[in-house]
Formats: C-alpha cells, structure tokens, sequence
C-alpha cells in the first residue's frame, strides 16, 4: 500500500509539474482526473466492503494425535464490484500447532469465491485455537483499506494416543466365593451355590422351574460371586516445571499417553478401571468403560495449583482395596515414596511409570521400592527393540 502511495503521489506531482510547464485544458483534465479516482475508489471499496461474506470450517474437530484436519475458509464477493486485493492472516494460538498457514493475497471477480484449504495436525495432545487473525480488503487504487470484522474461531482437540502395551506386571484375584456385598464382586451364572426360597426382589433369571415344579412353590438360585480384578491409575497432574514450554508439553504429552495406554491394556485385561487424578472431585475415582474413562482422561488437564505430595498423602491413607496400582509420577520425591511403601504394605501390586531421568537419589529409592516387589517402569523406552519394555525390578 505504501508504493501505491508514493507512485500515486509522483504521478500528482508530476501532473503539477505539467499544469505549470504546458499549462491545458487537457492537463487540467488529467490532473482533476487523478484528483478524483481516489474518491472514486474509496466510494466503490466502501459500497462493495458492505457485500462481503466469509465461510469457514474444520473438517473434524476432534482427532487423535498423528491425524490431519483440514481448515476450509471460504470468501465470496457478492457485489457487482470487483475486490482487486484482499489479505487474509491465519493463525494459530500455539507453536504445537503444525501447519501449512500463509497469509493469502488474491482477488475476487464480481458474485466470485475464493477458497483455501490448510492441512493442520499437533505435535501433542490439548485444545488448539485456530482461525483468521485479520482480513483487509484494499481498494483498486491500493490507497486505503478496511480491516474486516472477524471474530470466528474453532477449537482442535487433539487426543493422546493410546500405544498397544505388550504386558503390564498385574496381579489378579483367585475365584471364589465372595461376599455379595462387595462392590466389586459379580455373580458367575455358570456356577450354582445354594437353592433358596422366592424373593419378590429375585428376577426371573433366579427362579429353578424344575425345583419349582416339584415342592410346588417358587425356589430360587443362589450363584457364586467371583471378585473382579480391579486397577486404580493414578496420575500427577500437577504444574510441569520447565523453562522451555515444549519441553512441559512433551511431558505431559507422554505422561497421558502412557496414562490412556494403561487404561486400555488394563480394561482388554477385563480389570475394573478407576482414573485418580488431581481435580477430580470424586473421591472414589472414575470408573467407567474404556471409551468413557478414555474421553475424560483426554480432558485431564496439567498445572493444578495444589500440590501432588498432599494429594498422593491423603490417598495413601485412605488405603483403596484395589488389586492393582497404576502410579504415574512426574519426580519420585520423599512424600510419594513413603506413599508408595505404605500402598504396597497394606496389599496393593504398586506400578510406578517415571518419564525423566533419575536423580541419584531418586535411583535409590527406586532401588529400594524393588526390594518390597514394587515394579517400575521407564515408559520413554517402552517401545524400544520392537515394543519391549525397559524393566526395572
């Protein structure tokens, strides 16, 4: 805009240097000519601005990790009048975001469209906003221009992926007979236990017709509970500290993908799932099929002001009856290793996941924890030698 300024400004001039040297009528004409098509083109540019319509559209909104999205933006001019320069600035609010973004320069024929389409994806997991940052619509001459209203955003969520972990060291519960009170046992109906009489209550799936049909009266089955195998993973959603955002987000990034791996492992494993995590008002945890707990794990999200010590502390003293313990620390500090010591006295199989390097300190806790069977695991290196696990026990 600026060159077309200066060039408008030269030809002015030099319109002035012509009056004065070949003083015409037609070099009046020309220079009153030239006086006017500003006018002339900043009336046009405001008429024509007034027609201007703009479509815009994510082909998904939702997606996993590793998956394209493609951002559509669509303008169309529906006025008569040509727009000989529109720019169009696209943006994205994070520098995870990856895209082919370019501010766009074109021109729209009279009742004409212009599409362009993005290709965008993310390097981790989170919810991305994604949109026009500015549209500017110039006149012909180039001499002025509008900034268009444009307020209109989307929102990528980008979901972790889930890994296919080859095995996790879980403990299971032996058959029998469990107390029909227990939360967490169910009845096996391939195995009768006792015979007793009708209950209003007993639904007709408990009722022996045969045993029925002779004391002629109703009898009903009693079937053997079995206890189902159950897991708590337990996260350590707390503030990431890192000068370097990318560094916080890699490890967040890992920390729910190994998060979301182990629910799915767990859950193919027919174990009873429970999500522990900070902000989560629920005390007993979240317990649910894999597409549900999957969904609200995906929306778990890092930076809670309170503390992770207090939260592993109160946990540990409220000594869940869970086979299984899915623990994922960002540090193993004193707190969560006497929380550790104490989950696994009082009976829980303790998996610890660590995602950084150790501290020689934090090695010999680890150390230590393997001496009283709990079982950790490196999950940066779970992939490493076609899928293997980097154990340490």
């Amino acid at each position: 805009m600026l060159k077309n300024r200066i060039t408008y400004g030269v030809v002015l001039i030099v319109l002035v240097l012509l009056i004065y040297l070949y003083e015409d009528s037609i070099t009046y004409v020309a220079f009153y000519a030239v006086l006017a098509l500003p006018v002339l083109s900043l009336a046009l540019a405001v008429v024509s601005r007034r027609r201007f319509s703009v479509k815009e559209r994510l082909t998904q909104g939702n997606i996993v990790k590793g998956e394209v999205v493609q951002y559509i933006f669509d303008v169309k001019n529906n006025s008569f009048l040509p727009y000989t320069s529109v720019r169009v600035r696209f943006k994205a609010d994070s520098e995870a975001i990856m895209a082919d973004f370019a501010d766009q320069f074109f021109a729209i024929w009279p009742y004409k469209s212009h599409k362009v389409v993005f290709n965008v994806s993310a390097k981790y997991r989170g919810n991305y906003e994604i949109g026009v940052s500015n549209i500017i619509l110039y006149d012909f001459l180039g001499l002025f221009r509008f900034r268009q209203k444009h307020s209109e955003t989307f929102v990528l969520t980008v979901n972790p992926v889930v890994h296919d972990i080859p095995n996790l060291p879980l403990s299971t519960s032996g058959s029998g007979v469990e107390s029909a009170k227990d939360l967490m046992a169910e009845e096996d109906y391939a195995i009768i236990s006792d015979l007793r009489k009708y209950q209003p209550t007993d639904g007709y799936k408990k009722i022996h017709w045969k045993v029925s049909a002779k004391k002629n009266e109703l009898v009903s089955k009693n079937y053997q509970h079995t206890k189902r195998n159950s897991t708590v993973l337990l996260l350590d959603n707390s503030f990431i500290k890192s000068n370097n955002w990318e560094e916080a987000d890699a490890l967040e990034d890992l920390m729910m993908e190994a998060y979301v791996s182990a629910l799915s492992y767990c859950i193919k494993q027919q174990h009873t799932c429970s999500l522990y995590y900070m902000g989560d008002e629920l005390t007993e945890g979240v317990t649910g099929g894999f597409e549900y707990l999957y969904a609200i794990a995906s929306k778990i999200c890092f930076g809670d002001e309170d503390d992770f010590d207090d939260y592993i502390t109160n946990y540990s003293k409220m000594q869940i009856d869970s086979e299984n313990l899915i623990m994922l620390v960002q540090d193993i500090s004193d707190t969560v290793f006497a929380a550790v010591q104490s989950l696994r006295f009082f009976g829980n199989n303790v998996i610890v996941f660590y995602f950084k390097d150790l501290t020689e300190n934090e090695t010999a806790k680890i150390s230590l924890l393997r001496e009283i069977n709990v079982k950790s695991i490196d999950f940066r290196n779970v992939f490493e030698n076609g899928g293997g696990f980097k154990w340490q026990l």
